[in-house]
């Protein structure tokens, strides 16, 4: 259980960056109601917290820059 849920609230940490954040956080809740409260601390609570803070720092206009995979970083 702590596994799954650790990687749903991954899941939502992607779709927030990914420029959803509807979709992030009606995930990150519906993990953290169905998770039991033993559950509910640790990690899971790390990402469900970085994900509040993420969700809360208003969004950039613009475009974002393309991402690099990490070859293209390093001197050819």
């Amino acid at each position: 259980m702590m596994t799954r849920a650790l990687l749903a609230m991954d899941t939502a940490i992607c779709l927030n960056t990914d420029g959803d954040p509807t979709a992030a956080a009606t995930m990150a809740v519906d993990v953290w109601e169905h998770l039991p409260k033993a559950y509910r601390d640790g990690l899971v609570r790390t990402r469900a917290e970085g994900l509040r803070h993420a969700l809360s720092v208003p969004a950039r206009p613009g475009p974002r820059p393309a991402r690099r995979s990490p070859g293209r970083l390093t001197a050819s």
